[in-house]
């Protein structure tokens, strides 16, 4: 199944990180070789606040539709995925980057965007993060970000800095909720990025 996450009564915390996997060789004289053998991803697990029986099982019935790992949803997490810049309107890409760069230049938006930051480009569902402060002006400003860019952009795709989603999925089959003494419900779900 797929969809957008309902969030009935927003979250109480977010655990937000990244994924890299890499190989490590030590040899016995002591030197080390380092390789990065697969895609960046980030992960993060959110745990619901007290809620009442009617909006913890509207969000529940969701969570088992996706049937354990193998379902993909898209969802806002809360906090990070809107910037804490005050860049406003639309920022487009301005020129053909290929896959595997870390920058591209931007038309549109002006304001400025924070290193942290999430942002995600229209023409594929990788989020990315900025890796340094920007002051947009509108024309021919540089974005770097991280990870590199796993599908190459072009100059008519856009850039969501706010309210970013992330198409995820549960890093386990297994499901569940807890009961309160004081009637209340809580639940504890944690995402992986689908890339």
């Amino acid at each position: 199944m797929s969809g957008t996450f309902p969030i009935s009564a927003g979250f109480q915390t977010l655990d937000f990180q990244s994924n890299t996997n890499s190989r490590v060789t030590v040899s016995v004289s002591g030197r080390t070789q380092r390789i990065k053998t697969g895609a960046q991803y980030w992960s993060f697990k959110l745990k619901s606040p007290p809620m009442a029986r009617d909006d913890m099982m509207a969000d529940f019935a969701f969570i088992v539709q996706q049937d354990g790992q193998v379902g993909s949803f898209t969802i806002v997490p809360p906090t990070i995925s809107s910037t804490r810049g005050t860049a406003s309107g639309t920022l487009t890409n301005d020129a053909t980057v290929a896959a595997g760069q870390s920058s591209c230049q931007t038309d549109g938006a002006t304001g400025t965007l924070k290193k942290g930051d999430l942002i995600k480009f229209s023409n594929h569902d990788k989020v990315y993060m900025i890796t340094e402060d920007v002051t947009i002006s509108g024309t021919n400003d540089a974005i770097s970000f991280y990870p590199p860019l796993v599908t190459g952009i072009t100059n008519s795709t856009t850039i969501t800095y706010n309210d970013v989603p992330l198409k995820v999925y549960f890093d386990r089959d297994e499901q569940k909720f807890e009961t309160q003494t004081d009637g209340t419900f809580r639940y504890e779900i944690m995402m992986n990025e689908e890339i």
